[in-house]
């Protein structure tokens, strides 16, 4: 392969690493070492939610949970067992358009969620970690008809429950 050719295929490649990389199963190493002693095991209990959007904490409780599985920074047990206590609420839901046709229809829109975590000791109470206003957005394009674009819209709140419990077990496993 001549160096010109090898110079338009190789950032293609790279490329295509590059977005294939997050699917394939890839996780950071074990972050077990980074936490104290002390803190081994957690606790992710049912989180809240002030919205109207049915089962939402629920869907990022069970993101949560199996993060911490998939993870392997903490053990996941039963609220009496754990040394720690991560809760947590979905705080706001709010969905906007983000592109029009050219008579004011909407064709794609974003739905943004903001959520509060906070991580406890379990026996001392004490926070020991806290964020607020923790957002997230996912654009979605608008079906053809409302069952579609509900169905649409579903998949982006499932993708910012996945992108919101990778990054709260990033930071609570990252914090010590």
């Amino acid at each position: 392969m001549s160096f010109r050719a090898a110079g338009r295929v190789l950032p293609g490649l790279l490329a295509c690493c590059l977005l294939f990389l997050p699917g394939c199963g890839y996780r950071f190493g074990d972050r077990a070492g980074m936490l104290p002693d002390r803190i081994r095991t957690v606790y992710v209990a049912p989180w809240g939610n002030r919205t109207n959007v049915l089962e939402l904490g629920a869907r990022i409780t069970e993101a949560l949970r199996r993060e911490f599985l998939l993870g392997g920074g903490l053990v996941l047990a039963d609220r009496a067992e754990a040394d720690v206590i991560l809760e947590g609420e979905v705080v706001a839901v709010d969905t906007t358009g983000l592109s029009y046709t050219r008579y004011d229809v909407a064709v794609e829109r974003n739905v943004r969620v903001e959520v509060s975590a906070r991580l406890r000791d379990r026996r001392t109470g004490e926070v020991l970690w806290e964020t607020v206003n923790l957002r997230r957005d996912e654009p979605f394009l608008v079906g053809a008809n409302v069952q579609d674009t509900e169905s649409l819209e579903a998949l982006a709140f499932e993708k910012i429950g996945h992108n919101l419990a990778e990054l709260i077990y990033h930071r609570v496993t990252g914090m010590f």
